[in-house]
Formats: structure tokens, C-alpha cells, sequence
């Protein structure tokens, strides 16, 4: 089917479908495979469980944007390999054509952020000394997730620019550099708490 042809029969899916068609167009793989991928560590851009894949899956396949080949396995169940059609191609081009794209704007820890002066000093530096050291425990997992994906594409990062696998090593490096920032940014919140004195003034309830 041509890019002209498929065009005009596109249709619209959910985000999450996109995300799943990139993963596609990158390599086939299972529906177990992709709700592996698309939990954490090591998905950064799109989370999704089990119950979102499967139901997806059967809509992409659906509107020919996938299809999947039946694997016979020795004393376990077969298992379907998805891979992404021409159709689908088209679809997920046509989605990265639309831009541009806003950043979100539902960040729960800067909504706390508003809200930490209500706590005792000490209580205030708690909670942020608890979100540092999530952060740095999720930079090692990904940093983790990296060691892995290079096994996998059987190549050392960072891979040759504009390749399939480049976009992986430019969200992996956003995943780990974002978080760079965002400890910084607490640190410097952190630092302003331990500067303040002991008694601050309580607000009135």
C-alpha cells in the first residue's frame, strides 16, 4: 500500500498506540515483550500495563496497522509476534509530523513544592531528601536500562545519528539529564529550608 493510500485510511488512536507503533518500528515483538518495555525502568515516555497492551493490540490489529504471527512453542502456549504494517508506518509518521507538542503540565511533586512551607522545617527537609534519593535510585535504574537496551540493539551507545535506535539513546540520555536538573533544583529548595530558622512563623488555621 502506498503512503497516499494509507493516509487517507488513517485513523485516529489513542497516544499510547503511537507509542507502541514506535516500539514496533524498531523490532517485532510479543505483547508481553512490549508490556514489559512499557513498565518501569524502563519506559520513560508512556508507562502501560498488561491491561492497556493486549486490548491495544487487538485495535492496531484491527485497523491494520499491526499484525502478529503465531509462534509455536514446546509445552507452553504459542505466542503472537506483533510487527508494525505499512499502514502503520504511515499512521506513526503522521503523528511525529504533528508538532509541535506541549510539555505536561501535571507535575505533582512542584504542586507540593507550593505547599512545603505549611510544614515544620524539619518535616520539609525530610521530604526532600526522600525525593533526591528516589531520584538518584531511578537515574541508576536507568542507567541500568541503558546497559540493557545496548544488548539488545547489539551496539554501544550513542548509536549513528537519525537511526532507529537513536531516538532511544536521545530519551534515555532526556530520562537521566532531566533528572540531573530536577536534584539540583531540590537541593537548592533543600538549601533554602536548612538556611531558614529553627521556629518559622506558623500559619494561621
Amino acid at each position: 500500500m502506498s503512503d497516499m493510500a494509507a493516509k487517507e485510511e488513517t485513523r485516529s488512536i489513542p497516544t499510547i498506540g503511537y507509542v507502541v507503533l514506535s516500539r514496533l518500528a524498531q523490532s517485532d515483538h510479543t505483547g508481553y515483550d512490549l508490556a514489559l518495555f512499557m513498565g518501569p525502568p524502563r519506559n520513560f515516555i508512556w508507562e502501560a500495563n498488561h491491561s492497556q497492551i493486549y486490548p491495544l493490540l487487538a485495535l492496531l490489529t484491527e485497523l491494520d496497522y499491526v499484525r502478529f504471527t503465531e509462534v509455536t512453542q514446546s509445552g507452553r502456549p504459542n505466542k503472537k509476534v506483533y510487527s508494525i504494517t505499512d499502514a502503520g508506518r504511515v499512521a506513526l509518521k503522521d503523528w511525529v509530523r504533528d508538532a509541535p507538542t506541549p510539555m505536561t503540565r501535571r507535575l505533582e511533586f512542584n504542586a507540593k513544592v507550593n505547599a512545603l512551607w505549611l510544614l515544620p522545617k524539619e518535616e520539609a527537609i525530610d521530604v526532600l531528601q526522600r525525593q533526591i534519593a528516589m531520584t538518584e535510585a531511578e537515574i541508576e535504574m536507568i542507567e541500568s536500562h541503558m546497559s540493557d537496551a545496548e544488548m539488545r540493539a547489539g551496539l554501544s551507545f550513542p548509536p549513528p545519528p537519525a537511526t532507529k535506535f537513536s531516538g532511544l539513546y536521545a530519551n534515555i540520555k532526556y530520562a537521566i539529564e532531566s533528572r540531573r536538573f530536577m536534584i539540583d533544583w531540590y537541593k537548592w529548595i533543600l538549601a533554602d529550608f536548612e538556611a531558614a530558622p529553627p521556629e518559622r512563623k506558623r500559619p494561621k488555621s
